[in-house]
């Protein structure tokens, strides 16, 4: 039985050997490898273009260049793992190098080069010629205690007579002065100043208490003679409003807006500071009107005005001590103290020309006289606006006429001016009756109006 379990499995050997053995497909070698990666400037970390790339430590050596943004892609073939050098360089730069571990059929992200730019070579300047500014950080500062800037910097540059900036081998002390300025105690710190490597000097202006323009000018003593700046203008300006310094006044003091709506009368209010100064620019001053209607602010300008207009309109403005036409106007704005200051002014809203006249018949006897009151105003006795006419005309025989017969109305409130008279006299001591016709007329921005009497002479 052993024997022929034994020949069983010698059988079983033989026919296995028997049998052809399968060949697997051989695979082959990846020797490809592919770095990638990029250049930078070592101190801004942009990225730098069409610079030089080179992989020693093979051979041949691989050389490519970087992309627009910097990167770069290079490939080779090698038979095992080798430590490569990858080399980035430019002109103008330092060079920089990294190693990596190139592995046959991968791709290696190589850390980033980083390419130091080179001192350029510094050309040495001539002598001092010229002095020219190079920046100030204002044009427009505000007077001492305004809430605004009060001191600007101005740098300027010493250059030689090719425009280069000076070396520290010419270096000039630069002397600095107000060649015109409002005298309200405004300062150069420092004075004088020597310039730097690159030339530079460097002053502060300072306001004082009044506003104004300030004329800087730089200068320096160069041998035997004396360079300077052209003036560098700064513009003071003055502070916040002060209710001493506040005031308010129209165009017209009357305007025909009684009855005539959509008349535009400008308002002005002049804005100071404490000094007396013309309040910064862009100051808010606010209006209000009892009569018609107002537009509601406006930012003052250099000067320290703001205006706006007063519009004719209901309501029509009744005073109450003044009476019918008359509105008061006010202006309101905040000083340093945030405290509301304000200003006021009355203007008249004229109406329709009416003319009354005593006596309205008369009989003058022989070498006499008459004399003549008379009213010109609007339905409320009030003045007519500035410019109106007042002509009175006599049509007689052998008389005379003194007194308020040719007008011209100023622009005014003041009722005064709505009361005038005349006189007649006979100028003959012929005793005749005669005719005598008087004509009182107005004309102006108001309207027309005409009065006529009559009378004798004898």
């Amino acid at each position: 039985m052993k024997k022929f379990v034994l020949y069983i499995s010698l059988f079983f050997l033989v026919l296995m050997g028997c049998k052809k053995k399968a060949v697997e497909p051989e695979v082959p070698q990846q020797k490809t490898v592919i770095l990638s990666g990029s250049v930078f400037e070592s101190v801004t970390g942009w990225p730098i273009d069409s610079a030089v790339i080179k992989v020693t430590g093979i051979t041949p050596q691989v050389v490519t260049y970087t992309d627009s943004v910097g990167r770069y892609r290079v490939s080779f073939e090698v038979e095992a793992e080798i430590n490569v050098n990858v080399i980035a360089f430019k002109e103008g730069y330092e060079p920089d190098t990294v190693v990596v571990l190139a592995v046959p059929g991968r791709t290696v992200n190589v850390p980033g080069l980083f390419l130091k730019r080179t001192a350029p070579e510094t050309p040495t300047s001539g002598e001092a010629a010229s002095i020219v500014l190079i920046s100030q950080t204002a044009k427009n500062i505000g007077v001492k205690g305004s809430g605004s800037v009060e001191t600007a910097q101005m740098i300027f540059e010493v250059q030689d007579s090719s425009g280069r900036p000076v070396d520290l081998a010419h270096s000039v002390e630069v002397s600095f002065k107000i060649g015109s300025g409002p005298g309200g105690g405004e300062f150069i710190y420092p004075p004088k100043a020597r310039t730097d490597a690159k030339g530079r000097v460097t002053a502060n202006i300072v306001s004082g208490t009044k506003a104004g323009v300030v004329q800087v000018v730089a200068e320096s003593n160069v041998g035997s003679k004396t360079i300077k700046s052209l003036p560098v203008v700064i513009v003071i300006h003055g502070g916040l409003p002060d209710s001493a310094h506040f005031s308010i006044a129209p165009e017209k003091l009357n305007f025909p807006g009684y009855n005539v709506f959509g008349l535009r009368n400008r308002i002005t209010a002049y804005v100071g500071d404490k000094y007396g100064n013309p309040v910064k620019p862009g100051t808010a001053v606010y209006f209000t009107t009892t009569g018609g209607i107002i537009e509601g602010s406006a930012l003052t300008n250099e000067q320290g005005q703001g205006s706006v207009n007063l519009i004719s309109a209901e309501p029509r403005p009744v005073h109450p001590v003044l009476g019918p036409g008359y509105a008061v106007i006010t202006a309101t704005t905040a000083d340093e103290n945030q405290r509301t200051i304000k200003a006021e002014t009355i203007v008249l809203f004229s109406g329709i020309p009416q003319i009354t006249v005593e006596p309205t018949n008369f009989d003058i006897p022989n070498l006499g006289s008459q004399v003549f009151n008379y009213t010109v105003s609007d339905q409320n006795g009030n003045p007519l606006a500035g410019g109106t006419t007042i002509r009175v005309t006599i049509d007689g025989k052998d008389i005379r006429a003194l007194g308020d017969l040719d007008i011209t109305l100023p622009d005014t409130r003041d009722r005064s001016w709505t009361r005038f008279s005349f006189a007649i006299q006979d100028t003959t001591s012929d005793i005749v009756e005669r005719p005598v016709l008087i004509r009182i007329s107005t004309s102006g921005p108001n309207g027309s109006a005409t009065v006529n009497i009559s009378g004798k002479v004898r």
